[in-house]
């Protein structure tokens, strides 16, 4: 019966270690002006789905209502479509960029 030599590091049967982890992409979520909704509604909505706080959620609302826009998270693609889906469920237009 042959006895096998013992188990050694740079075997062909080691297990490889894993490479560099690669980073997600990463999306942008932009609200756009919405001109038939009130401006405290904005910030509302802002409020609830990003868990701003009032002065940030404001200043959001307050860019999108002067330039058209404002970006409001940097996340992943299943996020930001989740964002997006629930701006446009409450009547917000948003959109997803990649970053």
């Amino acid at each position: 019966m042959s006895v096998r030599p013992p188990f050694r590091r740079n075997d062909r049967w080691s297990v490889p270690t894993p490479g560099p982890a690669v980073p997600p992409r990463r999306f942008k979520v932009v609200l756009h002006k919405a001109a038939d909704k009130d401006l405290m509604f904005v910030a509302r909505v802002v409020m609830e789905l990003t868990r701003f706080g009032t002065a940030e959620a404001e200043y959001r609302m307050w860019e999108a209502y002067h330039r058209g826009r404002s970006l409001i998270v940097v996340t992943h693609l299943e996020r930001a479509e989740l964002f997006v889906e629930q701006f446009a469920a409450r009547g917000l237009p948003a959109s997803i960029e990649p970053a």
